[in-house]
């Protein structure tokens, strides 16, 4: 008979990214969407995602001068071993980032009318928002590309009170050349 892991609740903080293998010179200086997507976290949660806007600068962003409200991607209960998957998108213009900010608002307050219906079944959809409005840009011909992406496997998590950094890999979506990382500080 297998044993059940202990849940731990993390907090998953953006550190930095590097997109040094990126031939764009838009990469100067850009904003980007970056999504950042924690996978199986726990039984019963196949997935909780979170977007927000990046400023490269020379392909490079730092994170850790932000106030912890915006480097904040995930604080949850985690059972046993999970993943992360990033997306990071062409630079994308004020006009997209704003349709992306209007989507994410039209979904949040379309799922918050039907969590209100039902009864505070669950919370899934709300937490949603985000990547739903992605999957309608996306849709759109004029819909920023992915021109990174990569997953790591996360199996040791840091015990309670530790920290540890993890870097998923960036690498383009056709070629799979890698062009850079994530860095994220797990505690």
């Amino acid at each position: 008979m297998a044993t059940r892991r202990a849940k731990a609740s993390l907090e998953f903080l953006l550190v930095n990214a590097e997109l040094s293998g990126i031939p764009e010179k838009r990469l100067l200086k850009s904003r980007n969407l970056v999504q950042v997507d924690l996978i199986w976290p726990r039984t019963g949660i196949a997935k909780r995602s979170a977007a927000r806007i990046a400023v490269f600068k020379r392909g490079k962003v730092d994170f850790t001068g932000e106030p912890w409200t915006k480097r904040v991607v995930f604080r949850e209960d985690i059972e046993g071993h999970c993943g992360l998957a990033v997306a990071v998108t062409e630079p994308v213009s004020i006009q997209k980032l704003r349709r992306f900010l209007r989507l994410t608002a039209k979904y949040a307050l379309k799922m918050g009318a039907d969590f209100m219906e039902k009864a505070m079944v669950g919370y899934a959809d709300i937490a949603s928002s985000p990547l739903d409005a992605l999957a309608a840009m996306i849709g759109e011909k004029d819909a920023p590309e992915v021109i990174a992406q990569g997953v790591l496997d996360i199996e040791d998590l840091p015990a309670d009170g530790e920290e540890r950094e993890v870097v998923v890999p960036l690498s383009r979506p056709l070629t799979g050349k890698e062009i850079g990382f994530l860095r994220l500080l797990i505690s």
